[in-house]
Order: structure tokens, then C-alpha cells, then sequence
């Protein structure tokens, strides 16, 4: 046998190994798609692909926040939608009670203790075990006392003021309620929100790198951040003046509708506390969802450029492997018939 022929032989099986080799490779991404089970698959495409790894999942961790958050938020819009009803229908009543016979008082009171008792369940309202309205302290109810708030210390306070109503101090009551529902003593909120709570931040979100927007609501200050005169105090405040009212209120007319007139423009300016932080949630609310638009966008963009490094074209994939497979028959034929030649020089 010829040196020439048994180099033949030997180049032939080397291009079998090779090819066989490739066909493996080809094998393995038509089955699984990607260009390898590692990234040494990837050769110098490896950085952009660990890149784009991290990209992709900062900006999946972006959108999943956002959507906690608006699902938080959209918790949050559907109580304080209430507690402006509340404070909006109530005042209305109040109002009307200026001119309605003694009856009227005692159904009126009766509508506010009701009111008083929903309106600190939802100053407790929680999502995914978080209170919505009690600031950072998000495992602190906002209103301790909320199932015996009829019988807390604002609005029995309230109740020995009103009892001693004539004609003449109904300004005084209307005033001094405002202290007792700022006074620590009778104040019906937590420790937490009239202490730290007064000063602290407002709960926030990281919407993207170097943005944030705060979307944080306290029972016990507006959206403005005053703390005396917030909407959620004047609330309770607002309707401990009228659950309190009895039919013996009606002996002072005079007073009774300096009261009730009181009463009604406090519910009313709580109603549109309410509705201003509607307002600014909706707006927090806006950019979450512009800024979560974003990310999937790039996220879209991110995974195509993913996919482009990492995965494999299967058509084209397919199409080699069965040029492969043609070039590895011809050369198995070539081998043998080489080797049918050789072993017939041999036996000459």
C-alpha cells in the first residue's frame, strides 16, 4: 500500500471526526435551540450576552415592582374613593338637618357613628398584608382602636362637648374639637404616625435609574403634608361631632345650626382632601405605568438581542445539518472505496 493512499485514508477519517463532530454540535442546537449548554458556545459573544442578562433582569425587577405597586395603589384609590363618599354624603345630611324636625337629628347621628365606624376600617384597609394609609410602618394599623373607635377617647371627648351644647358655645365645641383631634391623648391615630410618622417619607418607588416617585398616603396628613388640619382628621373629627348629637340638641337651635354648618364644611374640605389625593395618587399612578411601558419595550428589544447571540437560526440549523449529513456519506464512501483499492494493491 502506498504511502500516498494510507495518507488519504488518514486525512478522510480526520474529515469524518470533524464533520461527525459538527453534526453533534448541530444536533444539540436543533434540539434545544441555542447555540450551546455553555456559555464557551458563545465565543467572543460571551460579554454582550452576560450584558444583556443583567439588563434584562433590571429591568424585569423594574417591572415587577411597578406592578405592585399599581396594585397597591389601585387598593388604595378604591378606599379613599369611599371615604369620600363618606365624608361628601354625610356633610350633604348635615346640611339638609338644618331644616328637618327633631327626628332628622337622631337619624343623622345614627348615619355618622356608621360612618365613623367604615371610615376607620378603611383608614386600616391592607394589601398583601401592608396598611395603605399608616406611612412606613406598613405592620401598624393606622387607627388601633378602628372596631371601638365609637367608644375611643376622640369621640367620647367630643360627645361630653356636644352634650353641653347651647346657644351660645357651639363655635367653642367646633374649636376645641380640633385640639382634641390633634392631642396625643385623644388623637385616634397610632403612636407611630403622630410621632415619626408626622416627618418621615412618604413611601416611594424606584421607577427606573435615578427616578422615583412617591405614592405613599397617611391617614393623618394631606398630600401637601399639613398634619393639623388633614383631611383624614378632619374626617373623624367631622363625623364625632355629629354621631354625638342627640335630640336634646334641638332645645338650641341656634347652637345646634352653628354645629351642623360647622360639621358640614369640616366633612366637606375632608371630601376634598380625599379627592386631592386621589389626584396625586392617579398622577403617581400615570408614571408607573409610562415607566413600566418602557421597560417592556426595552425588555422586548433586550431579549431579541439575547436570542440573536444565544439561539439559533433552526431552519438554517437544519439545512446544515443536512448538508452534513451528505458530506459524511460521500466521504464514508470515498473512505471505502479507498480502501477496497488499497487491499487490492496489497494482494497484487
Amino acid at each position: 500500500m502506498s504511502l500516498d493512499r494510507i495518507g488519504g485514508i488518514g486525512h478522510l477519517a480526520l474529515e469524518q471526526a470533524r464533520l461527525r463532530d459538527r453534526l453533534d454540535v448541530l444536533g444539540q442546537q436543533v434540539s434545544t435551540g441555542r447555540q450551546g449548554n455553555s456559555f464557551t458556545a458563545l465565543g467572543q459573544d460571551v460579554r454582550r450576552s452576560l450584558d444583556l442578562r443583567v439588563a434584562i433582569r433590571r429591568d424585569d425587577a423594574y417591572v415587577a415592582g411597578a406592578e405592585r405597586a399599581l396594585a397597591r395603589t389601585a387598593s388604595a384609590q378604591t378606599a379613599l374613593g369611599r371615604l369620600q363618599d363618606i365624608a361628601g354624603n354625610v356633610a350633604a345630611e348635615a346640611l339638609r338637618a338644618r331644616t328637618m324636625p327633631a327626628s332628622a337629628i337622631e337619624a343623622l347621628a345614627q348615619a355618622a357613628r356608621a360612618a365613623m365606624s367604615e371610615a376607620a376600617a378603611l383608614f386600616n384597609t391592607q394589601h398583601a398584608g401592608e396598611y395603605l394609609f399608616a406611612g412606613s410602618d406598613l405592620e401598624g394599623r393606622p387607627v388601633p382602636d378602628g372596631e371601638a373607635i365609637l367608644g375611643g377617647a376622640l369621640a367620647t371627648t367630643i360627645a361630653a362637648d356636644v352634650a353641653l351644647l347651647d346657644e351660645t358655645n357651639a363655635a367653642t365645641i367646633l374649636a376645641d374639637s380640633a385640639t382634641h383631634a390633634n392631642d396625643p391623648a385623644t388623637t385616634p391615630f397610632s403612636a407611630f404616625l403622630e410621632g415619626p410618622g408626622l416627618t418621615g417619607n412618604r413611601r416611594s418607588l424606584q421607577l427606573a435609574d435615578g427616578e422615583r416617585v412617591s405614592l405613599g398616603i397617611l391617614a393623618n396628613r394631606d398630600n401637601g403634608d399639613a398634619v393639623t388640619a388633614a383631611w383624614g382628621r378632619e374626617m373623624l373629627r367631622g363625623l364625632a361631632l355629629l354621631a354625638a348629637l342627640t335630640p336634646d340638641q334641638v332645645a338650641s337651635p341656634q347652637g345646634l345650626d352653628t354645629l351642623l354648618t360647622g360639621a358640614h364644611g369640616i366633612l366637606e374640605g375632608a371630601a376634598r382632601g380625599a379627592a386631592a389625593e386621589q389626584g396625586t395618587l392617579g398622577a403617581a399612578e400615570a408614571r408607573i405605568e409610562a415607566a413600566a411601558e418602557r421597560h417592556r419595550d426595552t425588555l422586548v428589544a433586550l431579549r431579541g438581542q439575547l436570542a440573536s447571540i444565544e439561539e439559533v437560526d433552526l431552519a438554517a440549523a437544519s439545512a446544515a445539518m443536512t448538508e452534513l449529513r451528505t458530506r459524511l456519506s460521500a466521504s464514508y464512501e470515498s473512505l471505502a472505496l479507498l480502501s477496497r483499492l488499497s487491499l487490492s494493491d496489497f494482494l497484487r
